[in-house]
């Protein structure tokens, strides 16, 4: 049976909300949150939208000040990598949920929702696991998605089951990258293991997250067309996928297309599916190197994105790739950094997580959305 509105939104459609700690429940302020009166997602949150972040382990148990930001700004959470199959199984031996399972005691501590990051995605696979794989896929996926999903049951608002799984360049008609995933059970990889997460944990939202939808580039325009296309046989096949997840890496190189990023989430919500930024970040290598510039270059192209985003009703949540610049990707990988090695001015927060004018875009453009409440609600009743 086709699943319904209510069924595909079901999952991602409680509000925010977000006391901090790191380790021990605290149920009687679940749900009500630390974030403060004037935080990114206080300002969200007022229009029936969450504002929330990636969380990197290693600061978060080294720099309380970074727990306490993420507390104070956030509403939603998602591991950076504490979930992923290259950091949680490392080895053949047992799976290490330790950094997984802090991960979510600190946003349970704190009041704040969760999401997982992320299932099946080509590039997080371990080498010992690559000939097991090849041999047996389905069982495989079905021993990790089973025991990821299933431990966090029932805490997890979404889980990205698949990431990056969009190629129209790798010449196939269905348009699917070229991954271990698909040599080894076809499409019908993607189909398993939405049905496998959906069996795991059926109160979690199913998403597909992908990259590079949202900029206007002739390279872009197909892989937009791809995701349509997919969604739309999943959706027949009765595949329990919900959400889609645009990650935001936005960057100066391509243009933003206001009208053409539009409809394109008119389209993903016509299909009765919930939209979520995952990723958000701003790259800002071809940005002027002085800071003023820098930043008022940085905001604008934030504030004409979310302006976008926060207009579509079936928009429920904006996440950022971590809160910090001292943590962005885009410091830490040389590949990313700036020619001049400047710091990028990428995230709400700075190096001191002091806010940003980037900050100051985000919480205007939250503040301007409309309302969300009655979507939401109307959503639900449907």
């Amino acid at each position: 049976m086709t699943p319904t509105r209510r069924d595909l939104l079901g999952g991602a459609l409680a509000l925010a909300a977000g006391p901090v700690s790191a380790k021990a429940p605290k149920s009687s302020t679940e749900g009500q949150g630390s974030w403060t009166t004037d935080s990114l997602n206080a300002a969200a949150a007022k229009k029936g939208l969450t504002y929330g972040s990636a969380v990197n382990i290693t600061p978060l148990r080294r720099n309380p000040a970074y727990g306490r930001a993420l507390a104070r700004e956030c509403g939603i959470l998602v591991p950076e990598n504490a979930m992923k199959l290259a950091y949680a199984w490392r080895t053949p031996g047992p799976i290490d949920f330790s950094f997984a399972d802090e991960t979510a005691a600190f946003a349970h501590a704190n009041g704040q929702r969760l999401r997982g990051h992320t299932l099946v995605w080509h590039e997080g696979i371990p080498a010992w696991a690559l000939p097991r794989i090849e041999r047996d896929a389905e069982g495989f996926l079905r021993d990790w998605i089973g025991a990821m999903a299933g431990r966090y049951r029932g805490r997890i608002e979404a889980w990205d089951v698949v990431n990056e799984i969009c190629g129209p360049d790798s010449g196939r008609a269905d348009g699917l990258k070229a991954t271990p995933w698909l040599a080894a059970l076809g499409p019908r990889f993607v189909d398993l293991a939405f049905t496998l997460q959906h069996a795991a944990d059926p109160a979690a939202a199913g998403v597909w997250n992908e990259n590079d939808l949202e900029l206007d580039a002739d390279w872009i325009t197909p892989r937009r067309a791809m995701v349509l296309r997919t969604l739309e046989g999943m959706l027949r096949r009765s595949v329990p996928v919900r959400c889609l997840g645009l990650q935001g890496h936005l960057y100066a190189k391509h243009p933003l297309n206001q009208a053409v990023l539009r409809r394109f989430l008119r389209e993903v919500a016509g299909l009765g599916l919930a939209i979520e930024i995952t990723e958000l970040d701003i790259n800002d290598r071809d940005f002027p190197a002085d800071l003023t510039a820098r930043d008022r270059a940085v905001s604008d192209l934030a504030r004409r994105f979310l302006d976008v985003v926060l207009d579509e009703p079936a928009t429920l949540n904006v996440l950022t790739w971590d809160i910090t610049n001292a943590n962005t990707w885009l410091n830490t990988n040389p590949q990313r950094r700036r020619a001049d090695g400047l710091i990028q001015r990428a995230l709400p927060l700075d190096e001191a997580l002091a806010r940003t004018p980037l900050w100051a875009a985000m919480h205007k453009a939250f503040s301007d959305a409309p309302d969300h409440k009655t979507a939401r609600d109307r959503l639900r009743r449907s």
